[in-house]
């Protein structure tokens, strides 16, 4: 090699490494935040919801001037469907990243195979699974972000009582943490409410015919059927019903209406069909905005899963903003918030870091499948 082709070579190489040196002081002046999102695999179709939501977000910090003056950047791992790849996409944000903060996936047995991490890593995180069993592992770096499936299960369990005044009410669940915690908490509301259920029945996660148990708590003389269903669970539950002539009404969980689950269901398959939902965005000026520019942007209807992710990660940055970015600080924060007003829902978090308390019922016009709002319930 030459004299002048080696001081071409070292020019270029010093060149490239200034520049390299110049794009991570760039990257290292933004606010990290990790987040593990079901990207790919069956329950990927709410995961794109929230996926969305944080860009969203991302998006409109940035234009408020970023968090203490930053930009955030949101940097994605994809949490699949199972509780091994939810853990392993966590320990991955973590230990290469070190993010400010966190989001964790909707799906509550992902939730808590991640908590030990989420606690030896220090760092707040917020989580959409709602099943009980995640805020009683009394995890102080979690903080829930939609409601938990006992508030749910209670507004749907009180709404059969009240409104629908029925009494012999059946029970079906998928059968996880999520799926049980909502049977049991209904059966328990009930029972203390002097009504019985008068039979409970499960199915699998990959489960595809539930015939067999629809038909089980028909035969056994129910009048109503509580549902506690994810999104394509959901949509074939109660296509089934209808296929196998049940006349009963049917009071389902919130995954059974998010949009995903509604591509599969035609309006037959929503007669006598109500649904116990986190939230009715269009019941407030600020849902109905925000559903009008996520399905603008991307062409796609708005879910209440989501709007709860957004809600959060505007809350994070109020936080960031306010304190900094050191974890306790941001901790302590949250624990204060009481009345922050989202998109979804007013938050304010309890001793367990629950801090959503309210849903929303909602039946579908004849004939159509237009969401319709009843009621809003509060529960606490």
């Amino acid at each position: 090699m030459s004299v002048h082709t080696f001081r071409l070579y070292a020019g270029r190489r010093l060149a490239a490494v200034m520049l390299a040196g110049l794009a991570g002081a760039a990257c290292a002046q933004d606010v990290l935040v990790g987040a593990t999102v079901p990207m790919t695999g069956p329950l990927s179709l709410t995961g794109k919801q929230y996926y969305n939501s944080l860009k969203l977000a991302e998006e409109d910090i940035n234009k408020a001037g970023g968090l203490q003056g930053k930009p955030v950047k949101f940097i994605f791992e994809d949490a699949q469907a199972s509780n091994g790849t939810a853990v392993n996409a966590y320990v991955k944000l973590v230990q290469e990243n070190k993010p400010a903060f966190t989001f964790l996936t909707s799906y509550s047995t992902q939730n808590i195979a991640v908590a030990p991490e989420v606690a030896k890593a220090g760092i707040p995180a917020m989580y959409a699974g709602g099943a009980g069993a995640v805020a009683e592992l009394g995890n102080p770096w979690m903080f829930r972000i939609r409601p938990e499936d006992s508030t749910a299960a209670v507004a749907m369990a009180r709404f059969v009582k009240d409104q629908l005044k029925l009494a012999k009410p059946g029970i079906i669940y998928i059968q996880n943490d999520f799926g049980q915690g909502g049977a049991n908490a209904a059966a328990a509301f009930l029972k203390e409410q002097g009504i019985a259920a008068v039979g409970m029945e499960a199915y699998g996660q990959n489960d595809k015919d539930m015939s067999a148990q629809i038909l089980s708590l028909k035969n056994k003389g129910a009048d109503v059927i509580l549902a506690f269903v994810y999104p394509q669970d959901g949509a074939m539950l109660l296509r089934q019903v209808k296929m196998l002539g049940v006349k009963q009404p049917v009071v389902a969980s919130s995954a059974a209406f998010v949009p995903a689950a509604m591509q599969l269901l035609s309006p037959r398959d929503l007669e006598n069909v109500w649904g116990v939902i986190d939230t009715y965005l269009p019941a407030t000026e600020k849902g109905k905005a925000y559903s009008e520019r996520y399905k603008q942007q991307f062409s796609m209807d708005a879910d209440p899963y989501g709007a709860a992710y957004y809600d959060g990660a505007m809350l994070m940055a109020q936080a960031i903003n306010a304190v900094g970015t050191e974890a306790q600080k941001l901790q302590a924060y949250l624990k204060d918030v009481k009345d922050y007003q989202g998109v979804s829902h007013t938050y304010g978090f309890d001793a367990q870091g629950n801090g959503v308390h309210d849903v929303a019922v909602v039946k579908f016009a004849d004939g159509t499948k237009d969401m319709q709002f009843i009621e809003a319930i509060t529960v606490k």
